[in-house]
């Protein structure tokens, strides 16, 4: 057999197994995270060979009380006057990713829950905005109601007083129509008196010349017979 091909022959099955593996791990993985919850070893001395007396979790706030730069461990202060040493490099000034993760999601939360209420108040201006439109135009309305009514009003009021003016003229010409009226009542009655002045003097003057001659004529007449008696 020739050696160059059997080399070549070991050398394809190599390829070949190392395709497959490599085309089954592709196909087997699958995507993961690493978690974020970790717990840290508080000791009872600054090394990783004294005993474990507790367990504190990521974004717990301890009272660090010393710092051993030489070991690398910080002595912390626990609840009911225990104390511990953790690591220094595992310790932050500032809150955990988690921690800063938590309370942004607790602000967003309650940002999205002020952001409803101001839609549905500002949802709620809007309707009493637009009530109120309708109620400044009705407003409008009655007022230009109004206006016209006090025109009218007006109207009527300056025709009230020139009404009130010409009854007071007529009033004043009534008075004096009635006191010429009088005035010729009594011309008249003065002149009714005088007319029967007249017929009573004339009366008068007939009456008395009825008497002289009732005097007179009598008398002429016995002259006469007198007269006519001597002559035969």
């Amino acid at each position: 057999m020739n050696p160059i091909l059997t080399y070549k022959g070991r050398f394809v099955k190599k390829i070949l197994l190392i395709l497959t593996l490599l085309t089954s791990t592709a196909i087997m993985a699958q995507p993961a995270y690493v978690s974020d919850e970790l717990e840290i070893m508080v000791r009872s001395g600054k090394s990783s060979k004294h005993r474990i007396i507790a367990t504190l979790k990521s974004g717990k706030m301890v009272n660090v009380i010393e710092t051993d730069r030489p070991s690398g461990y910080s002595k912390i202060k626990l609840g009911n006057s225990r104390e511990g040493w953790v690591l220094s490099r595992l310790l932050n000034k500032t809150p955990s990713a988690k921690s800063r993760l938590a309370k942004a999601e607790a602000e967003l939360a309650a940002l999205k829950t002020k952001f409803s209420d101001t839609s549905q108040q500002l949802t709620q201006l809007s309707s009493e905005k637009g009530s109120l439109d309708t109620e400044t135009s009705e407003l409008k309305e009655i007022n230009t109601a109004l206006s016209r009514e006090l025109a009218q009003l007006k109207e009527t009021s300056s025709n009230a007083v020139q009404i009130l003016e010409e009854r007071n003229q007529l009033q004043q010409r009534v008075v004096t129509i009635e006191r010429e009226l009088e005035s010729l009542k009594r011309e008249n009655d003065m002149l009714i008196n005088s007319d029967a002045l007249d017929w009573f003097l004339v009366g008068s003057g007939v009456l008395l010349l009825g008497i002289i001659l009732g005097f007179i004529l009598p008398k002429v007449s016995w002259r006469k017979k007198s007269s006519w008696q001597s002559s035969f």
